[in-house]
């Protein structure tokens, strides 16, 4: 064997040493159970915690999905060592895995922002520095560097790059695994519903493809948002999916960590924070925990025997009335319609719709169609922007400007026949996506799919329904008729002329307001408290 006669320095020769030391034993990692208890827990100050029921479970999990070839997806509450044990520890249990074999290893961290991952490194480098098993068996090549994870193991490379969803190179792969640790969640806009659509997208289009051969992809977080990336991942016949919450985790068992959490420090968290409890311990959508309507109570009134019935054909319904809600969209997003039947007062949803990039002048002659031919009572159109002024709608079809109040007044009362369950809806994911949205401020996220417009299309058919069955406007005949005087009305109503003081009339007074100017004695009506409640419903 040829011998080099190369000189080498003082340092490399030391290192050289080292590498051989390392070379000579044998790393007993075990399973990654065991590795997870015995060896990684070292490396924090509290290492009885990973004795845990829920960490030994998810990690004979995560190890089961890899025999049995299936990616493995987390969804664990906050404060429950997912990033410790599925992000951190299992990187470095992979790279043990397989250091000293024939091939370097590489692996990617990745997180939404390259700053959230790059904390990840660190944090994972911190870990192994604390351990003095782990310091034995990896050499860290650049100590110096926080947020570079390079370790030499068995003579091998073992690299760890770091990246955040969308400025990661494309064309890089790895061939250990790719950690995909709460891509959802943006710090800095974790309700920017445009970007939780682009990131499943990508995601699931280019970030998967990272790793090559049969390298492992582990997806865990939280979820954000209804049918998200880590909700429809558990349907993905690639994963293996695994949804852990705080209280009532599985079958027989009441807490998932007590070590952790407790039974009483959860209920009392969820009295005094119900949202952030609902979000972060019971793993419901974050964007769902703040809606005006959640998706729970969307779901109970949903109908999987309706269907959404052609609008250009014509319908005889046995019921009492015919209502529906229109909110005008924009280029940016759709309009959408709601049409109700009312039967013995409860309000079946027949036909829903968005009607994507459809013109005005069509969606008119939509909308006169759909009133003709399912004979409607009453429809609400959201006219506050005047789009569909003067374009000829059919008549029962009324326009409706929004101010603050009137917003509030139509939710309320869409949500009062949700509550009741008095609504039953046509099955439709994008329906209730675009009412879930709608948050306690009656604010909505734009996106691709609309802007909170299946929301208020619905609530206008539901005020529309009420007001059928309960008129605010009386009709109360011609005032010249009731006071035998001549009446100039102008076109405000704030500006009526009514009798004066002088004249020959009863001034009995209003029992509620107590002014005679108004007040009608053989109708027993005040015109001044009829107009002042006509005034608050339209505003």
């Amino acid at each position: 064997m040829a011998v080099s006669n190369e000189l080498i320095s003082y340092t490399k020769a030391l290192d050289n040493l080292a590498d051989g030391l390392v070379d000579s034993k044998t790393l007993r990692v075990g399973s990654f159970w065991e590795f997870i208890r015995d060896i990684w827990s070292k490396s924090y100050e509290h290492p009885e915690l990973f004795k845990a029921w829920h960490v030994g479970f998810i990690c004979e999990d995560i190890e089961q999905a890899m025999s049995d070839g299936l990616f493995y997806a987390g969804v664990l509450p906050r404060f429950h060592l997912k990033s410790t044990i599925l992000g951190h520890g299992f990187s470095v249990w992979t790279f043990l895995k397989y250091g000293g074999q024939r091939f370097d290893s590489s692996g990617l961290y990745l997180s939404y922002s390259d700053g959230m991952s790059v904390y990840h490194i660190s944090e994972t480098k911190k870990a192994i520095r604390r351990n003095e098993q782990l310091r034995e068996w990896m050499k860290d090549k650049v100590p110096d560097a926080d947020y570079s994870f390079r370790y030499s193991i068995k003579g091998t490379s073992s690299d760890m790059l770091h990246g955040g969803l969308f400025s990661f190179k494309r064309g890089t792969h790895t061939n250990r695994f790719l950690i995909a640790d709460d891509v959802l969640r943006d710090p800095a806009n974790p309700l920017n519903l445009s970007q939780l659509i682009k990131a499943e997208d990508h995601f699931m289009t280019e970030t998967i493809h990272i790793p090559v051969g049969k390298a492992m992809v582990v997806v865990l977080g939280t979820p954000m948002a209804p049918k998200d990336l880590l909700e429809k991942l558990a349907d993905d016949e690639r994963f293996r999916y695994r949804f852990l919450p705080a209280l009532d985790p599985v079958p027989g068992r009441r807490v998932l960590c007590p070590e952790i959490r407790t039974e009483q420090e959860l209920l009392t968290l969820k009295r005094t924070h119900p949202r952030s409890f609902a979000s972060e311990m019971m793993l419901q959508p974050y964007t769902s925990t703040d809606s005006y309507i959640t998706d729970e109570e969307i779901s109970l009134c949903e109908d999987p025997d309706l269907k959404s019935l052609d609008p250009q054909v014509p319908h005889a319904f046995k019921g009492d009335y015919v209502v529906a809600g229109f909110d005008v969209g924009k280029k940016r997003h759709p309009s959408h319609i709601a049409v109700y039947v009312s039967r013995a007062g409860q309000l079946r949803q027949v036909h829903q719709a968005f009607l994507d990039g459809m013109p005005y002048v069509q969606q008119v002659k939509y909308l006169n169609d759909l009133a003709e031919n399912f004979g409607m009572d009453r429809g609400y159109i959201d006219n506050t922007r005047g789009e569909l002024e003067e374009r000829g709608l059919n008549q029962a079809w009324k326009l409706r400007t929004f101010t603050p109040k009137y917003r509030h007044l139509i939710a309320s009362t869409f949500e009062e026949f949700i509550v009741n369950k008095r609504i039953s809806l046509i099955v439709n994911e994008r329906q209730k996506a675009q009412i879930v949205c709608v948050n306690s401020n009656l604010e909505a996220q734009e996106t691709p799919l609309g802007h909170g417009d299946a929301f208020w299309s619905n609530a206008l058919a539901s005020l529309a329904a009420k007001e059928v069955e309960v008129p605010t406007v009386t009709e109360v005949g011609s005032l010249q008729e009731l006071t035998g005087l001549e009446a100039i009305r102008s076109t405000s109503r704030s500006n009526l002329s009514f009798p004066s003081k002088g004249t020959d009339v009863s001034f009995e007074v209003c029992p509620e307001c107590e002014q005679s100017i108004g007040w009608i004695p053989a109708r027993k009506l005040c015109l001044i408290c009829h107009f002042n409640k006509v005034d608050k419903i339209g505003s």
